[in-house]
């Protein structure tokens, strides 16, 4: 009788110990792909970050922020380029109006007024911007000039509107 019952016990431990090797295998293999797809995220998204990172150092050397040439040529002016920055954006977007086109765009308003919305200071003589009327957009090249009573011309150089 207890030899039977040892070996009851022997058998319920046996059949014990292999339920639990197979429901460890089973999670096991459950965590190892969730690892691995975690890793495939994890790459992708450092491939998408070193484009960002690349396509921004291509982007920034034409800014007038990041050009020391052009940094000096404003400063030399008697002007801090992060103000003088603002100031040209400021001169620009006031020109904005909400019953007439902007002045500087070249073209009339099908969908409403043309507004510029975007601008970029390339370097110290050349900017550009981005302007739309809500449905159609465009984008233009101005020159800007320091005068020597430090008042501000800006002319623009071309442009073009993108076809609907």
């Amino acid at each position: 009788m207890r030899g039977k019952l040892f070996m009851f016990l022997f058998l319920f431990a046996l059949l014990y110990i292999v339920f639990q090797f197979a429901n460890s295998k089973k999670g096991l293999e459950r965590q190892e792909a969730q690892i691995e797809k975690l890793t495939q995220k994890n790459e992708q998204l450092e491939q998408e970050k070193d484009s960002l990172v690349n396509l921004i150092g291509a982007n920034s050397k034409f800014s007038l922020l990041n050009s020391d040439k052009a940094k000096m040529y404003i400063e030399d002016r008697d002007f801090q380029v992060q103000e003088f920055n603002g100031l040209i954006q400021s001169q620009i977007l006031d020109q904005n109006s909400i019953d007439s086109d902007n002045p500087l765009v070249p073209y009339q308003g099908m969908e409403g007024n043309m507004a510029v919305n975007a601008i970029k200071l390339l370097n110290h003589k050349w900017g550009i911007a981005e302007f739309t009327d809500g449905k159609y957009w465009g984008e233009l090249i101005f020159k800007y000039f320091i005068n020597e009573d430090r008042t501000i011309d800006i002319e623009v150089a071309d442009s073009f509107l993108y076809a609907n």
